[in-house]
């Protein structure tokens, strides 16, 4: 063995190379370890490869205060323990929730739509000019007795006040209860910034009588001014009136529906929607229609199943109830203004047109107005007493003749 050789063996033995493995048995080769039996005294379990790490015991139940356990730490009592077992959201829930923070988003958005439009409205849309104008939208407008100025000031509307500060529902009711000779009034406003005033004016139509004198009505029948004596050229309108009616300018009349055929039976669905101010104004209509309104005189609506009227104070015209209104009153005119198939100019009297025969003909019948007879004259006190004395003598001539 030369020196190389024993200096590579003595540095193996040294520890400088490493040392060739050992010989395992075949036990140590499948993993089985020979254990020596120990007795049971000395016997002690045998550690964990892989320890895990304690758990902190909770405290019993005794410690908590009705079974509830403080989770917040800054509070007093506070104990730790175990974390509460998490509750499972089911999918109806979190439906339940998305829907909810929807709503509440739209309910936010429309509330800031609103605050902005308000604002807008209250900053932006002021009170510039005011318009009068008629109903067909002409001006000027007829007033009748009344200025433009004077209705608008009786507005009490400002300039560069908010547009839509004011309501003008309420604004049309003041001015019809203040100026009453204008027969229909409308407050309207057009944007950016205009009050609109639409008038018609009213015209003394209808002389109506109540319990304490009269009252001049309009063609919409509201009340234009009362007097104690009756108002000459207007057509005398006779209805019925509520038991509590007071005239007040600017109101309107509301007669009532008195059907005398119908005193204690129960309304049935034909004659519960006759109206006397519905009939009344078709008749009105029937009437201008027809070319008659002028020469009305007299319109009676107190009982609605006796309606008549009464042409020029010299022709009555009974209609009798509402049915077929159109053909009575055209029935009546050919009879009152045709020359060759109806009536004279000079004629008098009563004009029925309000029977119906069995198979719904009409049928108008006239009864002229006779004439009063002449009264005999009667002898003055002298002739008769120079009558008397004749005829005194001529007895006692005889008589002495006798």
């Amino acid at each position: 063995m030369d020196r190389d050789q024993r200096s590579r063996q003595q540095k193996s033995r040294g520890g400088s190379f490493t040392r060739p493995a050992q010989k395992r048995s075949l036990s140590s080769r499948m993993g089985l370890q020979k254990q020596r039996p120990q007795t049971t005294a000395s016997r002690r379990p045998a550690p964990n490869p892989n320890p895990q790490p304690q758990r902190r015991q909770a405290p019993p139940a005794q410690q908590y205060r009705h079974g509830t356990q403080q989770l917040n730490p800054q509070k007093a009592g506070y104990t730790p323990g175990e974390p509460r077992r998490q509750r499972r959201v089911t999918q109806a829930e979190l439906l339940r929730r998305r829907n909810r923070r929807r709503a509440l988003g739209v309910l936010g958005v429309l509330a800031v739509l609103a605050l902005g439009a308000i604002v807008s409205i209250n900053l932006l849309f002021k009170v510039t000019s005011f318009r009068v104008e008629t109903f067909d939208r002409t001006t000027p407008a007829d007033t009748g007795i009344y200025t433009e100025d004077e209705i608008i000031a009786a507005l009490g509307i400002e300039t560069n006040t908010s547009l839509f500060g004011f309501s003008t529902t309420e604004k049309t009711a003041q001015l019809q209860t203040q100026f009453p000779y204008l027969d229909n009034v409308e407050v309207n406003i057009q944007l950016p910034g205009t009050v609109i005033i639409k008038v018609t004016p009213a015209t003394e139509r209808f002389a109506c009588m109540y319990s304490g004198g009269w009252v001049v009505l309009s063609d919409s029948l509201k009340i234009l001014r009362s007097d104690i004596s009756q108002p000459a050229g207007l057509t005398v309108l006779s209805c019925s009136l509520p038991a509590d009616f007071a005239p007040t300018p600017g109101a309107f009349v509301e007669p009532v529906s008195y059907n005398s055929l119908l005193e204690g039976e129960t309304e049935t669905a034909e004659t519960a929607h006759q109206d006397a101010t519905e009939i009344l104004m078709e008749l009105l209509d029937e009437l201008e229609a027809e070319a008659l309104s002028d020469g009305v005189t007299v319109l009676n609506i107190s009982d609605l199943s006796d309606i008549s009227f009464t042409y020029q104070d010299r022709i009555q015209v009974l209609l009798g109830n509402s049915n077929r209104m159109d053909y009575k009153v055209r029935l009546a005119a050919v009879a009152i203004l045709d020359p060759e198939k109806g009536l004279a100019a000079s004629d008098k009297g009563t004009l029925d047109v309000s029977y119906q025969q069995t198979d719904g003909e009409i049928k108008g019948y006239f009864a002229p107005e006779e004439p009063e007879p002449t009264p005999t004259p009667q002898p003055e006190e002298g002739e008769e007493g120079e009558e008397g004395d004749t005829e005194s003598t001529d007895t006692s001539s005889d008589a002495e003749s006798q």
